[in-house]
């Protein structure tokens, strides 16, 4: 029996390799796509900030007393506030421009910033009791860039009304800072950023686990149909119980590389990125460590099987490639769903989540790759998952058993 599992096995994967098709799919994609990804996306998003970091920032401000022209005014607190962005080499500063006409500038990317000071400001600033009121108009499209560069200014200039202000009253600065907080993570930031990133990185790998598995499920069930050879393979001299499980493994171990390379893939984005800090490399090198690399990949075998168990029925079922296409897609939006759920704060692996199929392989990953891994509930998740697989395998027999399934035309 199982030198006819493996002569078919061998047979099948020689075809599955054959087919173009199918190897962009399981190799040529995941290894390639993800570094390809990262590395634009990077590229994008670094250049995007160094431009906006060196570009001059555009200013309009309306003022109520002061005006550049008239050296009386000089010394107000409106000229102290403006002279704060007057003295930043990387600032450009418009007076003249109607405060109705901010929002509409900002919008046609003629400003950046604008500020309209209350017009009590000068008296607002003196007195000790009453805030003085700053507006300010930006675009929140540009991921903060400018507005960091604006709180800066504008907290300086708050700290030194402030010291002004105890100064004049011969007070202590430390009295309006009765508390020293200090803050202690408890996770190093290897295991902050793994439980972040490692949350994600289960939504790319097993959507590609599930796409490397699901051309070879059409082409070895489907196709055999649309080829005219189905009736051939299943007059050699094997049970159905064989071909099935020789045609099952190809499928299994495609999706299984497919993930995998994936994850490799990622690992030389990363790699070949020279903008990644040391540390991430760190959580990557513990990413593709033996031991990291071995729980995810056996958490992929029982995973991929359960796969193969929706996959290979519906392939069995399908009259053509086309067919079967249309039966399996909407497979992929049922596998996001739970990935999507295993990235919102507040699920953590637990009894229950261990469970939970594709949302334990998700959950399990992110505290592998965070190193926090409790393997108690990884045992958990691995008994679910094998549970799993085994009701996929035994509803793959079932059909294949069927003749009207096989023979369908």
């Amino acid at each position: 029996m199982k030198n006819h599992i493996v002569t078919i096995f061998k047979k099948e994967m020689l075809d599955m390799l054959r087919d173009r098709r199918t190897v962009i799919t399981m190799i040529v994609m995941p290894i390639l796509l993800m570094p390809a990804i990262i590395s634009l996306t990077s590229y994008i998003a670094s250049n995007q900030v160094k431009k906006a970091q060196e570009k001059d920032i555009r200013i309009g401000i309306h003022t109520n007393t002061y005006n550049i022209n008239d050296s009386t005014t000089f010394n107000s607190n409106e000229a102290f506030f403006i002279k704060r962005f007057q003295r930043q080499k990387d600032v450009r500063i418009s007076y003249d421009i109607n405060k109705d006409d901010f929002e509409e500038l900002i919008r046609e990317d003629s400003l950046d910033l604008a500020i309209v000071l209350s017009p009590e400001f000068e008296n607002q600033i003196e007195s000790d009791t009453i805030s003085a009121a700053i507006k300010v108009f930006f675009n929140s499209t540009d991921e903060g860039l400018f507005m960091n560069r604006l709180d800066n200014t504008i907290k300086s200039y708050k700290r030194a009304i402030v010291d002004k202000r105890l100064g004049s009253k011969k007070v202590n600065p430390n009295t309006i800072k009765p508390l020293m907080i200090a803050e202690q993570d408890v996770y190093t930031q290897t295991e902050s950023f793994g439980k972040k990133v490692g949350g994600f990185l289960p939504y790319i790998f097993v959507l590609f686990c599930l796409m490397g598995a699901m051309y070879p499920a059409i082409d070895l069930f489907t196709g055999e149909k649309e080829r005219g050879t189905m009736e051939t393979i299943l007059s050699v001299p094997a049970s159905r119980l064989q071909i099935l499980l020789g045609k099952m493994l190809v499928v299994v171990l495609s999706g299984v590389i497919s993930g995998l390379l994936t994850i490799i893939g990622l690992y030389l984005a990363l790699k070949l990125n020279p903008d990644v800090p040391g540390w991430v490399m760190t959580m990557a090198d513990q990413l593709l460590s033996p031991e990291s690399l071995g729980l995810i990949t056996l958490m992929l075998i029982p995973l991929t099987t359960f796969f193969a168990g929706v996959l290979i029925p519906a392939s069995i079922y399908a009259k053509s490639f086309k067919e079967a296409q249309s039966l399996i897609q909407p497979l992929m939006f049922l596998v996001i769903i739970p990935l999507v759920i295993a990235m919102m704060p507040g699920f953590e692996l637990d009894t229950f989540t261990a469970l939970i199929p594709i949302v334990n392989v998700a959950l399990a990953t992110k505290e592998i790759v965070a190193s926090t891994i409790d393997y108690g509930l990884l045992s958990l998740v691995f008994l679910s998952l094998f549970v799993f697989a085994g009701i996929g395998i035994a509803v793959c027999v079932k059909w294949f058993g069927a003749e009207g399934n096989i023979l369908r035309t």
